[in-house]
């Protein structure tokens, strides 16, 4: 179980995450400017930061139990087969970068050579022996939720076949991850200190890296997920993005899924952005069942906004035309106790599952701050209530989604066969 010994220790003067914290404040980013200022979290981020996380996640990969081990052994996890993730540092990934912290390559190179990169081989050399050594053992909701396919099955072991058969058989990503523009609407604490737009230079090379990257990576995915990084409809990145896959008979088959906080997901957007016939998931973070918990951990958001805009995605969903609709929350101290009611929500807005996960260290925390937060410490004062919402009736129900709660209890808590768990959200 993580606490906030482990995730939440206080940073030193000059430690990798006192210096996000500095680059991330509104002072820096006045008297720097955002470019130099991002140029820093880059830098740290890409030569410390996952440092950090790799070391962990090899150390969690030893400390594995018996039991634990003998089921990774038996079970494959697809993902760094088929999905590769861009990232705002300039890093690709063959998985999100919590639960898969070891870049494969970066998006200024030829898509296809970092897809078969030696360290993108090694790391699914580490899926099919079963020691998962790249992977965050706490923080991928697949592991800790006991969610991943049985390696006998006829697709993982295509999966593996194609893979020992190398290069020219091997195909390229089919679910493409876009996270590298952070411009969002909101600034929601649990994911970042204040808002974040892209500015005119920023902008002026997102849109130089699609035409350079992202079209052609595209042309060959099936599936491209915008965005986990920041708002689909909040960066006008992606706007753009999506205006021309949508228009092009090139991107006809591609399904587009869409992760956004709703804000700006209205009627006006889906006719702008033409999103009819081209849109698979729409997954939802909202965090909250009441407005002002919403007010207060979706900042700034409208709740009566949002709850017009899901009234209105409803539609699209009863429709068909959205395949699949989720709402997320990550749980902290500020909305643990709403997690019945999100349920309750879901149903009413027509949503075909609801995802718990637990909130997260980010680097540009103070310890203060997590330790508030963090209501997945045993040691946090409110830690047994939380576990008794575990046990409330509506969280057994299909639509609820744990995610990685299980790792955040006691063993045997959450009945597997009684709770879904094991969804990720970003």
């Amino acid at each position: 179980m993580t606490t906030s010994k482990d995730s939440g220790k206080q940073p030193g003067a000059l430690s990798p995450r006192r210096l996000l914290q500095w680059a991330a404040s509104p002072a820096v980013l006045d008297f720097i400017g955002r470019d130099r200022a991002d140029a820093v979290a880059s830098f740290v981020n890409n030569n410390f930061i996952l440092k950090l996380r790799q070391r962990r996640a090899y150390a969690q990969s030893q400390a594995q139990d018996e039991a634990a081990q003998a089921y990774l052994k038996t079970h494959f996890c697809r993902r760094p087969f088929n999905t590769m993730e861009t990232t705002h540092t300039g890093l690709v990934f063959a998985c999100c970068p919590v639960y898969l912290p070891t870049p494969i390559g970066r998006l200024d190179e030829n898509h296809l050579d970092v897809w078969h990169s030696d360290i993108a081989n090694k790391i699914r050399e580490s899926i099919i022996d079963g020691t998962y050594s790249y992977c965050d053992h706490v923080h991928c909701p697949f592991i800790a939720g006991r969610q991943l396919e049985s390696r006998d099955s006829e697709e993982a072991r295509e999966f593996i076949d194609r893979h020992r058969k190398g290069r020219a058989v091997a195909p390229p990503p089919l679910q493409v991850v876009l996270s590298h523009d952070k411009s969002c609407n909101l600034a929601c604490p649990s994911c970042r200190s204040g808002i974040y737009v892209a500015n005119k230079a920023r902008q002026a090379k997102l849109d130089d890296l699609t035409e350079k990257s992202l079209l052609p990576m595209l042309k060959d995915a099936g599936d491209v997920i915008i965005t986990g990084s920041g708002d689909a409809f909040g960066s006008n990145h992606f706007r753009n993005l999506i205006k021309r896959l949508t228009a092009s008979d090139d991107y006809k088959d591609l399904k587009i899924h869409l992760h956004t906080n709703g804000q700006l997901f209205d009627e006006r957007a889906w006719r702008e952005l033409n999103l009819s016939g081209h849109v698979g998931w729409v997954q939802i973070s909202i965090d909250a069942a009441q407005a002002d918990t919403y007010a207060n951990v979706r900042r700034p958001g409208n709740f009566e906004r949002l709850l017009k805009n899901l009234a209105f995605l409803k539609t699209k969903r009863e429709a068909g035309e959205i395949q699949d609709l989720m709402f997320s929350m990550v749980v902290q101290d500020a909305n643990y106790r709403e997690m019945p009611a999100f349920v309750k929500m879901g149903q009413d807005f027509a949503a075909d599952s609801v995802i718990f996960n637990m909130y997260r260290q980010r680097d540009v925390f103070s310890k203060g701050e997590y330790e508030d937060a963090f209501i997945g410490d045993p040691h946090h004062p409110d830690h047994a209530d939380f576990l008794e919402v575990l046990h409330a009736p509506e969280l057994y129900l299909p639509i609820a989604n744990l995610g990685n709660l299980a790792a955040y209890a006691p063993a045997g808590w959450l009945d597997a066969e009684k709770h879904a768990i094991g969804q990720a959200a970003e």
